[in-house]
């Protein structure tokens, strides 16, 4: 990271530009002619370069990117670990001569079907200073320092307490895309902007390199786009000491487009009965966007998906926005081995969104069917009584999917609308009851129900 620092409290980002272009093309030639050679050996080379120029920290950044990007192999194809174990296994104590190690390596390639050779470039082959170069970065001047000036701004944003991101028209994208990496977030209205705050790891889990790493993939994204404004307040080591630190005010906007890389980043691609740009909801004079709304009947639903550690809050969110005579629903996305929370309806890596239509048409349809008869039907459970049932084709597969997982049957049917008893007959199983708890026993014969 390379910044320069106020008295002011005002952090800056040192960029690249043409100017300084000539650390960008140094770098890129070390790399050119470096073909065959080790990782050690280029850096090596690098440290006497650093003493040549102004900045070596500039350097040391642009030849990181080099490394990163870069092809290496092992300098042999034999397993180093391998080889290690095979020497240890004859040489019991330590070599104390130039003949004795030549000795030992001969005896290793001999009962290893190999030469001497390989078997001494293998000992230390894992390590990463003996990699060697085969394809340097294919990369001209000016996109490399695009991308240190990139890193730079990432670097920094991992390093804040919050950021608060500005826009007119990228809200409800931004808004996703925060989502999607499952960081906490605040919204509010000034005008005609947007301001979204993001807590960052220092202010919530003390520095969590992987909710920092998060942060800054946002502020990616960010960059990718037009319309925005950065501001965020960043923590940093004092000079006055170790253990103390200063916090310093970072802003960024559209004005540094020309000196970063803007990644061409596609929207997903949803049906066309998916809004992806749903209104904001005011509740209790605080600001909250939908991600996305889907119209049912006359009505537009809001819609929310959740990571499974923030489903509970999620739902209490939902439940105030239908205390104030908005629909909404919440589904939850699980990944891994997570498991789908109680009274959830879930989705493993992606959403279903042609079940979600089908759900919401069942439970919001029914909901107004049963006012208009006067029914009194709890919120979360939406019964169908008084006429007989007819399963869909989509809800009679899944129910299949789910068998014998009498409980995950049950969870569904419950969360779809629809009395469990009732539809595992009617889908065709045997039920039972133990106690208070109602269990799938088996399937139906044809013909019976």
């Amino acid at each position: 990271m390379s910044v320069r620092k106020s008295k002011k409290g005002i952090l800056r980002s040192v960029f690249l530009t043409e100017e300084n272009s000539d650390y960008c093309m140094s770098i890129i030639e070390l790399f050119s002619r470096s073909r065959g050679k080790t990782r050690g050996e280029i850096e090596e080379e690098l440290k006497t370069m650093e003493l040549k120029v102004q900045n070596p920290k500039i350097l040391r950044g642009l030849a990181l990117i080099m490394f990163r990007a870069s092809e290496f192999r092992k300098p042999s194809s034999l397993d180093s670990e391998a080889v290690r174990k095979v020497i240890f296994s004859i040489a019991r104590n330590p070599v104390v001569s130039p003949e004795e190690r030549k000795a030992i390596l001969e005896s290793v390639a001999s009962s290893m079907s190999t030469t001497v050779q390989e078997v001494d470039e293998a000992i230390y082959g894992d390590k990463e200073s003996n990699m060697v170069l085969v394809s340097p970065f294919n990369v001209s001047p000016d996109i490399l320092s695009r991308k240190f000036n990139q890193e730079q701004i990432e670097t920094v944003i991992m390093k804040s307490l919050w950021v608060e991101v500005t826009t007119k028209t990228h809200r409800n994208a931004f808004i996703r895309n925060i989502r999607t990496k499952g960081l906490l977030y605040e919204e509010r209205v000034e005008e005609d902007r947007h301001i979204i705050r993001v807590n960052g790891p220092v202010s919530i889990f003390e520095r969590s390199e992987r909710y920092g790493f998060k942060l800054a993939l946002f502020v990616r994204y960010v960059l990718s786009q037009d319309d925005w404004e950065i501001n965020s307040s960043i923590s940093l080591k004092s000079n006055a000491g170790r253990k103390k630190k200063d916090e310093f005010t970072y802003h960024l906007d559209e004005s540094i487009s020309d000196l970063i890389i803007r990644e061409e980043i596609h929207d997903e691609q949803l049906p066309r009965f998916v809004n992806m740009n749903p209104k904001p909801i005011e509740i209790d004079k605080n600001t909250i966007t939908p991600e996305y709304s889907m119209t049912i009947g006359e009505k537009e639903i809001a819609i929310f998906v959740s990571p499974v550690r923030y489903y509970e809050d999620e739902l209490l969110k939902v439940r105030k926005i239908r205390d104030a005579g908005i629909q909404s629903d919440v589904f939850c996305l699980i990944e891994g081995k997570e498991k789908c929370p109680k009274g959830a309806i879930c989705f493993k890596d992606t959403i279903d969104w042609f079940r979600i239509r089908e759900y919401l048409a069942q439970r919001y349809t029914n909901t107004e069917s049963e006012k208009r008869n006067g029914s009194e039907t709890s919120e979360m459970n939406h019964r169908v009584s008084g006429r007989q049932l007819k399963l869909s084709e989509n809800i009679m597969t899944h129910l299949n999917s789910l068998y014998p997982d009498d409980q995950a049957m049950i969870d569904y049917l419950d969360f779809m609308g629809i009395p469990p008893d009732e539809g595992l007959r009617e889908a065709g199983y045997n039920i039972t009851w133990k106690g208070l708890r109602l269990i799938v026993s088996g399937k139906m014969d044809k013909g019976k129900k």
